[in-house]
């Protein structure tokens, strides 16, 4: 079953490849081609045949003067028109309009094609004159079955190279295709190689090793720097907090440790998505069911939830297994039930459907427009969510789906609130 569905796959592959769709149209063109060619080459031919064979019957005729059946001959047929009774009726018919070509039901004189033409004798007197064509209709139907073979080995041959040429070219597209998968996967190493052929395919391959490797020095470099700055900036924030510490107790030194602690898990959050994108690949990577999943969530976190004043809810319906890292999903659903508890209603829902898990709350919700903002890091939408808050939630969240190859849906809850879910594609 699996070697069908790879082969399935191949030939929708192959179908779909340009090479092969062009040799296909060529090779349809050239096939409309010959048919007309040949079908004009016969048909002309046995125009100029006919002609040449009137042309020696009249000539035959004029030397001749025919009486009755005294001037026939095994092959040849000459009479004088008066003289036609003992002659099948297809000759008769043929004589009264003028002459042409005639196919007999049975054979006469070892023959069923005769060219029939009225000509003049030597005396001018109206002849029949007949001749019979098999020799010339079986040149003509060689002459036809050459061709006709000849094309079809043709056009064989054609798709045949052109199949060669799609399967090859098929799998260069294929190497650049998977190339592209696994750098859209995180794999920022992956590269095609360069061919030996240097044509456009090449050209093409050696443009995208040559941005993949562009784009993993920027993008090392932004995440060195964007670590750097966190791991550099924890270790004087550590020393402002135990300075601070050692200050009186009193409000001011409260709400200096309170900022010292949100900068903090700034910086920790920042590190945490940066080694989340760094990674490629599915190392660490388990069978992980949605459902026992959402019940350690649930014991987890539900008494913080109580505690915050807020309602628990738990949806499962049908919940499967993906395969994932357990302890991002826990770090990224943590963040999603922070949010709620943030900036949602009273009412949180815990949901795990099919290969979809997320949380639903009945806040004020946020504008299906913003939605695309929401996950960029450090954004913050209005004064209401700029109470509390890093901006960096939904961002790890969003580097926990790309990390998983899954898709992060942002929807309006019913009747209000927002809802984020994680939806898993099939592995």
């Amino acid at each position: 079953m699996f070697l069908a569905g790879r082969l399935a796959e191949q030939v929708r592959w192959l179908f779909r490849s340009s090479t092969l769709r062009l040799t296909l149209l060529l090779s349809c063109l050239f096939a409309l081609g010959m048919a007309v060619a040949i079908v004009l080459a016969l048909t002309f031919g046995r125009e100029a045949v006919l002609n040449r064979v009137d042309t020696t019957l009249a000539g035959l005729a004029a030397s001749v003067e025919a009486e009755d059946s005294s001037d026939d001959t095994f092959s040849v047929i000459i009479r004088p028109l008066y003289a036609l009774h003992d002659l099948p009726a297809e000759f008769v018919r043929a004589a009264r309009n003028g002459g042409g070509t005639v196919r007999l039901e049975t054979e006469y004189r070892r023959s069923e094609d005769w060219r029939v033409l009225i000509a003049r004798d030597e005396d001018g007197e109206a002849v029949l004159i007949a001749a019979p064509l098999d020799d010339s209709e079986d040149a003509l139907d060689l002459l036809g079955g050459v061709l006709w073979t000849t094309a079809g080995l043709v056009l064989a041959v054609a798709l045949a190279i052109g199949l060669a040429a799609g399967l090859w070219t098929q799998r260069r597209m294929n190497r650049i295709h998977g190339t592209l998968n696994r750098l859209a996967a995180g794999d920022l190493k992956a590269r095609t190689g360069i061919g030996r052929s240097a044509d456009d395919l090449d050209h093409l391959a050696r443009q995208l090793d040559t941005t993949a490797s562009r784009l993993e020095r920027l993008v090392a470099q932004t995440r060195h720097l964007s670590a750097s700055l966190a791991h550099d900036l924890r270790t004087p924030l550590a020393r402002l907090r135990a300075r601070l510490e050692m200050l009186p107790d009193g409000e001011e030194r409260g709400a200096a440790l309170e900022e010292a602690g949100r900068l903090s898990d700034i910086f920790d959050t920042i590190m945490r998505v940066a080694r989340i994108e760094a990674g490629h690949g599915q190392d660490g990577f388990e069978p992980v069911d949605l459902g026992a999943l959402l019940a350690d969530l649930q014991d987890i976190f539900g008494p913080v939830i109580e505690d915050g004043g807020k309602h628990l809810t738990v949806s499962r319906a049908s919940a499967e297994t993906v395969t994932a890292d357990r302890q991002m999903l826990m770090q990224a659903m943590a963040n999603l039930i922070q949010n709620a508890l943030v900036h949602g209603g009273p009412d949180i829902t815990l949901f795990a459907h099919g290969r979809g898990i997320g949380v639903a709350d009945n806040g004020d919700g946020v504008d299906p427009v913003r939605y695309d903002d929401i996950i960029k890091p450090m954004v913050r939408l209005d004064p209401a969510r700029e109470r509390d808050g890093t901006g960096l939630g939904l961002a790890l969240v969003r580097a926990v789906a790309d990390r998983h190859d899954a898709e992060l849906i942002l929807s309006e809850n019913t009747p209000h609130g927002l809802r984020v879910t994680l939806k898993f594609t099939d592995l």
